[in-house]
C-alpha cells in the first residue's frame, strides 16, 4: 500500500490519495483520476504508458492544488468566524426614552 499523494498526510492510500482526500475532491476530478489511472494500467504500450503516467502526476498536482486551495478556504472561514462576534454578545442598542 502507498502513501496518500498529499504532502504531509501521513495515511495509506489504495489509490493515488487516501479516503479522506479522496472523498475532499470535487466528485468530477475524483473520477477523472481513477479513469485515467485505470486507463493507464491497462495500456499495453510501454512508451504510451509513460507518457500516460506524466500526465497522471500532472493531474495529481492539480489534484492536490485544489485540496490545498480548498483547506486554505476553509480555514480563512474558520479564522473569520472566530473573529467575529456572536449575535449572542453584540451589543444593542439603546431604546430611547
Amino acid at each position: 500500500m502507498s502513501h496518500c499523494a498529499m504532502p504531509a498526510c501521513p495515511s495509506a492510500a489504495t489509490g493515488i490519495f487516501c479516503p479522506d482526500h479522496y472523498f475532499r475532491l470535487p466528485a468530477s476530478q475524483a473520477h477523472w483520476l481513477i479513469r485515467w489511472q485505470f486507463k493507464m494500467l491497462r495500456c499495453e504500450d510501454a512508451d504510451t504508458k509513460q507518457h500516460m503516467r506524466e500526465q497522471l502526476h500532472g493531474y495529481t498536482q492539480e489534484a492536490i492544488r485544489t485540496l490545498q486551495s480548498a483547506e486554505a478556504i476553509s480555514q480563512a472561514a474558520s479564522a473569520s468566524s472566530a473573529r467575529r462576534p456572536d449575535a449572542a454578545g453584540a451589543p444593542t442598542p439603546q431604546a430611547r426614552a
